[in-house]
């Protein structure tokens, strides 16, 4: 297996006006933002300025878990889009990185798509491919399509994910409502339409909602600073990290605009 060694101190900073979002006309932090939450989001981005490679900038240090050092790669190849969550940081865009649109991310994405199975599609051909990335990561980890199903929609791969936890034994990944688990690198933290109400629903019905109304997942790179630290494809256009607040129990907290849906623990 091919695994690219990373670039490990590569920091990544605040960036200037060149990176600017609807959030701040000078591509900083809102004036609003709570005078605590800028210290905590100045801590994770200690990393930037001089000092050793050892100064403990959240980008820092590339993970130990096969499957969250293979996703934390791809960010890092594809320019480290950053995306901060939590307070009033809602959907702040920190650090943008290649676009969908733009090589080399475009011909790649028909790489990710080539995983499961649809070589032709790539950047430009308007599909969503978050999907397709997690299935990649996890097949460009030595995770076997027999652990974790070769499909680019989410809902159809944890859909199977969960007909296999039913079996019993002892499945690769088990899936958990949000309030029930805490997130570790390489778990996957997942969205959708509606929230865990299929964790107390029959089996059929449960597997059907699962199915239908999962909308997205990231992979879970790092757990520090009140921060899951997670990485997807097709967000922001790219290969981004977001960084979701979690409690002291180190559980996912609500975040405006988006509903939690699971979180897939990795047994593998």
């Amino acid at each position: 297996m091919n695994i690219d060694r990373p670039f490990v101190d590569v920091r990544a900073c605040w960036q200037p006006a060149g990176s600017r979002s609807s959030h701040g006309a000078d591509g900083r932090l809102p004036a609003i933002l709570p005078f605590v939450l800028v210290l905590l989001l100045a801590s994770l981005l200690s990393g930037c300025g001089g000092g050793s490679s050892g100064s403990g900038g959240y980008a820092d240090r590339p993970p130990s878990d096969r499957v969250a050092l293979t996703a934390w790669q791809e960010w890092t190849r594809f320019g480290r889009s950053t995306v901060v969550y939590g307070g009033q940081a809602g959907g702040y865009v920190n650090r943008r990185g290649v676009s969908e649109r733009s090589e080399p991310l475009s011909s790649k994405i028909g790489d990710y798509w080539g995983s499961c199975g649809h070589p032709s599609w790539n950047g430009r051909t308007s599909k969503p491919w978050s999907g397709a990335f997690v299935t990649w990561v996890m097949s460009h980890s030595d995770i076997s399509a027999k652990e974790f199903p070769r499909d680019g929609r989410h809902g159809g791969y944890l859909a199977t994910l969960y007909d296999r936890q039913r079996i019993g034994g002892r499945p690769a990944f088990v899936l958990h409502a949000p309030n029930e688990y805490s997130p570790r690198p390489g778990d996957l933290v997942c969205t959708g339409s509606a929230g865990p109400t299929w964790r107390h629903a029959d089996s059929r019905t449960a597997r059907r909602r699962i199915d239908h109304t999962a909308s997205h997942c990231d992979i879970v790179t790092d757990v520090r600073g009140g921060f899951v630290q997670a990485v997807g494809g097709n967000v922001k256009d790219s290969v981004s990290m977001s960084l979701y607040p979690v409690d002291s129990r180190g559980r996912l907290r609500p975040v405006p605009g988006k509903t939690w849906f699971m979180v897939v623990e990795k047994r593998v």
